[in-house]
This record gives structure tokens, C-alpha cells and sequence, in this order.
């Protein structure tokens, strides 16, 4: 494996004996905080595998791809680490869309896309599209907003009593994270398609492959 410098990151540079590193670029806070603290979850985490999520001050579609492009470039990165997009399928439109992911696809980065957003990711923890009728499903895919809710906002906090995206309460979803994971996966009927088509989260594939690594 390629020798590490991570001079200029403080939360790495003392810690060379990473096995494993996941750069992970989000387009907003929320996945931040559900990704950082599954890592520190005491089920999770291990002294050799780390997260690194990192958040572009630009969520547009280039300036998520040219974030990672950029750590990529700058580190010397070893052929077990990944690097992955955790985007929101609804604020990307399909030509942007289909040169982002190949470009991924060219460089080796990871895709997790949830169509429409990454609030159906953390739907999953508690039902899975089963327990929706096919007008349920039209309405959670469009997202439209209620005042300043989305569909999937709303109901996340019919479920749980509350919702914050800048303010997430991971406790409500980490303990469910399989049963996220077995939801999400078998909404994932076009496993081979480069990006979802229909309703789901491919960010399943990203935290299976966290927590795969720190067992």
C-alpha cells in the first residue's frame, strides 16, 4: 500500500496506521452527521478504518465530483480506501447526472444516490416502500413541499415526533441500521444501472462497506 500524507488534515495526520480510509463528499450536513456518528458508533468503529466526510461549499453537482477530484488528487490515497458521492437524485438533472457518475466511474469513485433524497435513506431505519400505497409512493418520490417541509420530511416526523436536517438525532436511526439496509436493498431493482431510476437509496452500499470493514 501506497504510503499516506495527510499533513495538513489534524484529525488524520496522527494516525498512520488507517488500514482503511472512506472520503466521503455529501451535499449537505445531514449526511454528515449520520455518517460520523455511525463511525463512532461503538458497533462500528474501528482504530484502523476512517471516515472522512466532507461537505464542498458548493452542493452543486460539478462542485461535489471536483471536491472529491481534489482529495484524490492530493493524497496519496492506498488501493483499499474509497472514495464516494452521497448525492441527492433530486437536485441533479439526468445529462449532469450521467457525466458526473462517469466521470466517478473513470476515476473509481463510489456512487450512493437516493432518488429523491437522502430522507428516504433514514425512512428506511423505520419502513420500507412495502408498507406504502402505490399514490404513497408517487407522493414520497416527488417530495413535494408543504410549507417548508418535503413529503419525506413530514414523514419522517409523523414517525418519530421530529425532524432536523442541521440538528439530525442519529439515536433514532442506528440502532436500525440493518433493517435499513435490507429495506433499501430491496428497493434497489436495477442493481446494475449506474444511478436509481425509481424510488430507493444506494446508500446502503456505502455504509454496508464501513461497517464490513471495521468487523
Amino acid at each position: 500500500m501506497k504510503t499516506r500524507r495527510y499533513s495538513d488534515r489534524e484529525r488524520i495526520a496522527g494516525r498512520r496506521d488507517i488500514r482503511k480510509l472512506f472520503v466521503v463528499v455529501s451535499e449537505g450536513v445531514t449526511e454528515k452527521i449520520y455518517l460520523d456518528d455511525l463511525a463512532a458508533d461503538k458497533r462500528y468503529n474501528h482504530p484502523s478504518v476512517h471516515v472522512e466526510t466532507i461537505l464542498p461549499a458548493d452542493s452543486s453537482p460539478d462542485h461535489v465530483l471536483a471536491s472529491l477530484s481534489e482529495y484524490n488528487s492530493k493524497y496519496e490515497l492506498g488501493d483499499n480506501d474509497e472514495l464516494w458521492l452521497v448525492i441527492d437524485r433530486d437536485r441533479w438533472e439526468v445529462p449532469m447526472l450521467s457525466r458526473v457518475t462517469q466521470v466517478a466511474f473513470q476515476k473509481s469513485f463510489y456512487v450512493a444516490d437516493s432518488k429523491p433524497a437522502f430522507e428516504l435513506w433514514l425512512l428506511f431505519h423505520h419502513r420500507s416502500l412495502n408498507d406504502y400505497t402505490c399514490e404513497e409512493l408517487t407522493e414520497l418520490e416527488a417530495n413535494e413541499k408543504s410549507g417548508t417541509r418535503t413529503r419525506l420530511e413530514l414523514e419522517l416526523i409523523s414517525i418519530l415526533g421530529s425532524y432536523s436536517k442541521s440538528n439530525l438525532k442519529t439515536s433514532c436511526y442506528l440502532p436500525n441500521v440493518d433493517a435499513a439496509i435490507a429495506n433499501a436493498r430491496a428497493s434497489d431493482i436495477s442493481a446494475s444501472d449506474r444511478w436509481l431510476n425509481q424510488i430507493g437509496s444506494r446508500v446502503y452500499r456505502l455504509v454496508e462497506s464501513i461497517i464490513n470493514s471495521s468487523t
